[in-house]
């Protein structure tokens, strides 16, 4: 009986134009970060979801603006007392029984700029910056919420998880580079989108008239400005990780975005509603059931930006403390990816 010896089979040869990467942990998750990254610059839905920030962004200042250079269109006599021929019951400062004097014309054009001032100061820096985020918060996070959603629940929805899990990344790698994708997506369109809307903010603040006043600037303000930014960050962040969560529990994209705003809404009505039964009962247990929204998500999220806002436009400060608000909102984010990396590590993907 004669037997067969193999050799040793050779590895393939590759291309020159084709570069392998290092293989160790965190080179794999950022190329598939890069991946993923990839996959959204070449999806219609965040084009769409980025027009649509886009646009929300713009509309909302040219609502802002549309008053005050409205008012700073008007004549100068539209801020004058009305002339007495048109007031039933002339009084002695009512209105006008005479031409305008020079005193007169000159307080009414104060009059005009003050009022302009006042009614266009959104548009204007630092207080553009705030408006500018206000808004992004809002669009921004409904629109994280679908994009984490369908980060996880896509690759289920279209049966490509298992195929993610048979070639080769593991299944922390897959979840930490979903993770990593959604941060990068916040941090590049909230920064863009703030952008916009303050560069927008202030070629509509050319048309009122009013200049910017940049005496505010200084090392300090950049510093919470910083701040700032990384809460807002973070405030989007959470209620994304809320949506990948239950995206992996629930296998499909409607159960993560879905969730995650049932949870935003959820937190606001009990908030209100604890808040004032816990007025109505008072004592203990109503100081209890009052300070129960303090370990809310969207609590401690404007307590860190409303606490870096009392510094730079001069704001009333939170009542909460930022490190209670950062303790809080950590043990949040451990859960939500903790309990989607549990889960993607013992789920059964073969059926």
């Amino acid at each position: 009986m004669s037997t067969n010896k193999e050799g040793a089979i050779p590895s393939p040869i590759r291309r020159d134009t084709v570069v392998m990467g290092r293989a160790d942990f965190f080179s794999v998750v950022l190329r598939l970060i890069g991946v993923e990254l990839y996959k959204f610059r070449r999806r219609s839905m965040s084009k769409i979801l980025s027009v649509i920030a886009i646009l929300v962004m713009l509309i909302a200042f040219f609502a802002l603006a549309l008053t005050p250079i409205i008012i700073a269109r008007n004549d100068v006599s539209s801020f004058l007392p009305p002339s007495c021929k048109s007031v039933p019951r002339p009084g002695i400062d009512a209105c006008l029984d005479h031409k305008p004097t020079a005193t007169e014309l000159q307080r009414a054009a104060q009059s005009k700029e003050e009022t302009v001032k006042q009614t266009s100061v959104a548009l204007r820096l630092p207080d553009s910056l705030y408006t500018a985020n206000t808004i992004a918060q809002s669009i921004g996070l409904l629109l994280i919420v679908i994009l984490a959603g369908t980060i996880v629940g896509g690759e289920y929805s279209v049966s490509t998880i298992r195929l993610m899990f048979t070639r080769g990344p593991t299944r922390t790698q897959f979840i930490l580079s979903k993770v990593g994708t959604t941060l990068a997506c916040i941090v590049i369109g909230l920064c863009t989108v703030l952008l916009i809307g303050v560069s927008f903010g202030a070629i509509l603040n050319l048309f009122t008239g009013i200049t910017t006043d940049f005496a505010f600037l200084s090392g300090s303000w950049v510093l919470h400005l910083l701040f700032y930014l990384l809460f807002s960050i973070l405030g989007l962040f959470m209620y994304a990780m809320i949506a990948l969560c239950l995206a992996t529990l629930g296998r499909t994209t409607a159960a993560g975005v879905a969730g995650a705003l049932v949870w935003w809404v959820l937190e606001s009505v009990l908030g209100q509603l604890l808040d004032a039964t816990g007025t109505q009962i008072g004592g203990i247990f109503g100081e209890i059931l009052k300070g129960i929204p303090t370990y809310f998500i969207g609590n401690n999220i404007n307590t860190l930006l409303q606490d870096q806002v009392e510094y730079m436009l001069g704001r009333s400060p939170s009542l909460t403390s930022d490190i209670h608000a950062l303790l809080v909102l950590i043990f949040y984010l451990v859960v939500f990816i903790g309990l989607a990396w549990w889960i993607t590590k013992r789920r059964d993907v073969t059926n």
